[in-house]
């Protein structure tokens, strides 16, 4: 296997890469992870099964696209590959440390610049994601209420029900966040799409961000994920603001789009996230959200 990573790291840098250390690191839910080293170019290794291999591409693309805008920092990719029995994906080390204020004040700019960029009429994408370890469709649509409520929230819902957690009738939480939305016709952004606390890092003074579930969407969705659970400083969201305005109706919106991150959360983690999740459920279908 690591044959095979090395050959990659050759075609992509030019030079035969010679592993000489290899230090396994704690990452996620679902893949290994490790930081190699050749004594020049440090590399961190995502590693699984080679039918994982797709999901690798895809998280690949989704960096690549992200970094072709000059607008957020990315981990730069240098490959995507497969073993006899592995599949790994090889980006940038990066030394993460903490973000300070100035430095979120900074991204909220870097953000909505990204925001701001047009490049598609429609929502969705060309190909689906995932959302943490969860396949997430990107059929396009040229409705953003039927694509949202469709795609993302009945989407969840549904395999929340396949894992044993009953949030009500899918057809009716679904029509009603449709209903919700059905006069919300936004611009559509490119997303991030898992843009919280976790998935944020400072390299050298700039923020960088990781793990992208990409998509063509309402912007508003990677805001509602930012203020979630751990919100990120004011000055991010006046920078921000100052940069591409906020609509002033997006805090009637915000908890119907962070009942996807809840719904994706109660089946991959359960605990606190469900209650909180049927919380929301019961506020939409009171229409008092």
């Amino acid at each position: 296997m690591w044959k095979s990573v090395s050959q990659v790291l050759a075609d992509q840098l030019g030079a035969y890469y010679n592993i000489k250390e290899k230090d396994k690191v704690h990452t996620g839910e679902m893949h290994e992870a490790w930081v190699i080293n050749d004594g020049i170019q440090p590399v961190f290794l995502k590693l699984n099964e080679k039918s994982y291999r797709s999901m690798f591409r895809a998280e690949a693309d989704q960096l690549q696209l992200l970094a072709k805008t000059n607008t957020i920092h990315v981990p730069q990719v240098y490959g995507v590959g497969c073993s006899q029995n592995h599949s790994f994906l090889l980006l940038e080390a990066l030394k993460l440390a903490p973000v300070t204020k100035e430095q979120f004040a900074e991204f909220g700019k870097a953000l909505a610049t990204l925001h701001k960029r047009q490049g598609s009429e429609r929502y969705g994408l060309d190909y689906d994601t995932w959302l943490g370890p969860v396949y997430q469709p990107n059929e396009w649509r040229e409705n953003w209420a039927t694509f949202f409520s469709d795609q993302r929230i009945g989407w969840q819902l549904q395999i929340c029900k396949e894992k044993g957690l009953d949030f009500g009738s899918i057809k009716v939480i679904v029509d009603t966040v449709a209903a919700k939305l059905a006069k919300h016709r936004p611009q559509p952004s490119l997303l991030h799409g898992n843009l919280w606390i976790e998935n944020v890092g400072s390299v050298d003074g700039k923020v960088y961000a990781y793990d992208p579930a990409c998509y063509w969407g309402d912007r508003e969705c990677d805001l509602a994920f930012t203020e979630l659970f751990e919100p990120f400083p004011d000055e991010f969201y006046e920078n921000y603001d100052r940069t591409f305005p906020i609509d002033e109706n997006y805090a009637s919106r915000k908890p119907v789009y962070q009942l996807y991150y809840l719904l994706n959360f109660s089946h991959r983690f359960s605990g606190h996230y469900v209650p909180l999740a049927k919380r929301l459920v019961e506020l939409l279908l009171d229409d008092k959200i």
